[in-house]
């Protein structure tokens, strides 16, 4: 019986026969991309992308060089690094195939912390053409409340007392740009890959912000050579689990320290606004548009939304995965009721077709219940998602007069979520940057059911809404005194 091998540039040839390995010769890539926050989605999706693009055209210009610039993120830089920048992805399909290929366009890695000059300088090499980021809401450095940049964060003052050891990604950016100008370089693309409604034009605001207060002379130059395009992306990434990893080492005989897990489905919208060159990727089925407002709205208001749903209320019922809630006919049915008749309506008419299809594939994506993707996950800081992907359907109905029963019932069902407690009784980890506050306002809404509605940095002036609050607490009621799983079935059924 073979033994399992290391996943490293060595032993890659030998494991030929095992999964799908590079065929492209690694070393004559030359790194154009440089891409801050190696996250399992940036490897199940930017990388991926890479990938296909060099394996299938002979793309040979653009190779990634992944950065990563918090502590937290020393695990993963050490096994890279000891992997060669190699690893597999394993796309599960719902029928029970799975696909494992080993990922090699990321062919180089710094590491902020151990580093912060060497990136810095590899940022401003006039080779990188693009700079790419999956950094997560929290790493823009946006105000809870205003939204706008928070320029008394402490590290943003702690960029300030020492500039070449940047906390921040704005930072180091302002470091390596200085350096391009200083030298007589030209600047780059700064492409957003985050789960941000107009991510491109949220960093650019917050980036301008940060650089007017700390490199004012250099905002000029930046203004004119660098471009900020916006972008949406759709890949369901879980947490890598022990199991995955025992997998690939018992039934495939690979030793991959940290694998990534996605479904086979994958998406990538991008607005073609690239300061210099950029990879064809719509040969790997990349679209690019003049305008994203319409993809990005219809996939955060859809599958951002439907799984905080379905994440909130299955935990409430004793669910631990999207697939368990996906597959329970009352989860499902409410979650279509959402879809139908309060998101559908508020996106554009004229594009109904695509987001009929889009629907569609979200649900049977939902189902898959080999994509192990934890509730507890998609529950992780709902005070920023809440905001974001369900808020708006409910502004732009009560615009319009029109539906807002399953959102009202959702945000009732969300402050109960606050209790901690399933209904078997068992309690769940609440993991958010606020949670003593919406526990403390949960509380109190057991007796003063607005109280949690007013708390203005997530649901800004909804308290004000006459026809919200009397739907919300009605169902507050409700869901105060009976199962979850109860109450969805009278909802479902109008009795409610």
């Amino acid at each position: 019986m073979q033994n399992p091998l290391y996943l490293n540039i060595e032993n890659v040839g030998a494991l030929q026969n095992r999964v799908l390995t590079p065929v492209f010769d690694r070393d004559k890539i030359k790194t154009s991309i440089a891409h801050i926050g190696v996250s399992n989605f940036h490897r199940a999706h930017q990388a991926y992308y890479m990938h296909e693009l060099i394996e299938k055209h002979n793309e040979l210009n653009f190779g990634i060089c992944g950065i990563d610039l918090l502590d937290a993120d020393r695990k993963i830089y050490n096994v890279l690094k000891d992997q060669d920048g190699l690893y597999s992805l394993v796309m599960k399909d719902a029928n029970g195939s799975h696909q494992i290929k080993v990922i090699g366009s990321i062919v180089e890695y710094f590491f902020g912390p151990e580093n912060p000059m060497a990136v810095i300088e590899r940022l401003a090499h006039p080779d990188i053409e693009i700079i790419s980021l999956t950094i997560a809401e929290d790493g823009y450095n946006l105000n809870e409340i205003t939204g706008e940049f928070d320029q008394e964060n402490p590290v943003v003052e702690e960029d300030m007392r020492n500039p070449f050891y940047p906390k921040t990604v704005f930072g180091y950016l302002v470091q390596a740009f200085k350096l391009r100008k200083f030298r007589g370089l030209t600047g780059c693309t700064i492409l957003s890959c985050d789960n941000i409604k107009g991510n491109g034009d949220t960093m650019k605001a917050s980036f301008f912000n940060y650089v007017n207060k700390m490199e004012p002379e250099l905002l000029p130059w930046l203004k004119e050579n660098t471009t900020f395009p916006n972008s949406m992306v759709d890949r369901i990434t879980p947490l890598t689990r022990p199991e995955d990893i025992e997998i690939l080492k018992n039934d495939f005989l690979i030793e991959d320290q940290w694998p990534v897990v996605c479904e086979p489905f994958s998406n990538w919208v991008i607005e073609d606004n690239f300061f210099h060159g950029r990879p064809e990727w719509e040969k790997v089925g990349v679209q690019f548009v003049e305008h994203i407002e319409f993809y990005d709205k219809m996939k955060l208001q859809l599958l951002n939304a439907g799984h905080t749903l379905l994440g909130v209320l299955g935990t409430l019922h004793g669910y631990k995965t999207v697939g368990k809630a996906a597959n329970d006919e009352d989860f499902m049915l409410f979650l279509k009721t959402f879809m139908d008749e309060e998101v559908i309506p508020v996106l554009d008419k004229a594009e109904v077709h695509l987001v009929e299809n889009y629907k569609s594939t979200l649900i049977t994506r939902f189902k898959n219940p080999y994509i192990y993707d934890s509730l507890s996950r998609i529950c992780n800081e709902s005070s920023v998602k809440v905001p974001i992907f369900i808020l708006p359907t409910v502004q732009a109905q009560l615009s319009k007069d029109k539906v807002i029963d399953s959102v009202a019932f959702f945000v009732a069902a969300w402050c109960k979520y606050y209790d901690g407690l399933d209904d078997q009784g068992k309690a769940y980890k609440i993991s958010d940057s606020i949670s003593n506050v919406l526990i403390r306002r949960a509380t109190q809404s057991q007796q003063e059911p607005l109280r949690f509605l007013e708390i203005d940095s997530v649901f800004g002036d909804l308290k004000n809404s006459y026809i919200f609050v009397e739907k919300y607490v009605r169902y507050l009621n409700h869901i105060r005194t009976r199962t979850i799983k109860e109450c969805i079935k009278d909802f479902n059924a109008n009795l409610l």
